[in-house]
């Protein structure tokens, strides 16, 4: 058996774009999320058979709120609320880049005192990302 190597990374040189805009230095987070539907039966028998259906994926993007720079995330999101956009993420640099098309919704606006104001929005991806070499 072949051993696999792992070419584990610190997430410091990610990126994150939306058409010809990056938005790399506002976001702080960005992880695609799987939810798998299983279903398991038991026949008669005792035979147990198990399934499991398609992923369907999300997208958890955190990032600093932006009221005052034109075109900023925090500012997009609410433009582009309710309507289909395709986000590239590639998690380090040199590795894959990942595709993924979203319905833009709308973030949080404000936090706490004396913070620096983040925003965690959860996008539902339509379809399957693609993972492509970058």
């Amino acid at each position: 058996m072949p051993l696999i190597a792992n070419a584990a990374y610190f997430g410091t040189t990610g990126k994150l774009e939306v058409g010809t805009d990056e938005y790399t230095t506002s976001v702080t987070s960005c992880a695609l999320v799987p939810n798998t539907p299983k279903a398991q039966t038991t026949d008669i028998g005792g035979g147990v058979t198990s399934f499991v259906g398609a992923a369907q994926w999300s997208a958890q993007i955190t990032f600093k709120q932006d009221w005052s720079t034109a075109n900023s995330l925090s500012q997009q999101l609410i433009a582009w609320h309710g309507t289909p956009k395709i986000f590239k993420y590639t998690p380090n640099a040199g590795g894959k880049v990942v595709t993924f098309t979203v319905i833009a919704e709308a973030a949080q606006v404000g936090g706490g005192a004396n913070s620096i104001h983040e925003a965690t929005v959860t996008l539902q991806i339509v379809g399957q990302p693609t993972f492509a070499a970058s």
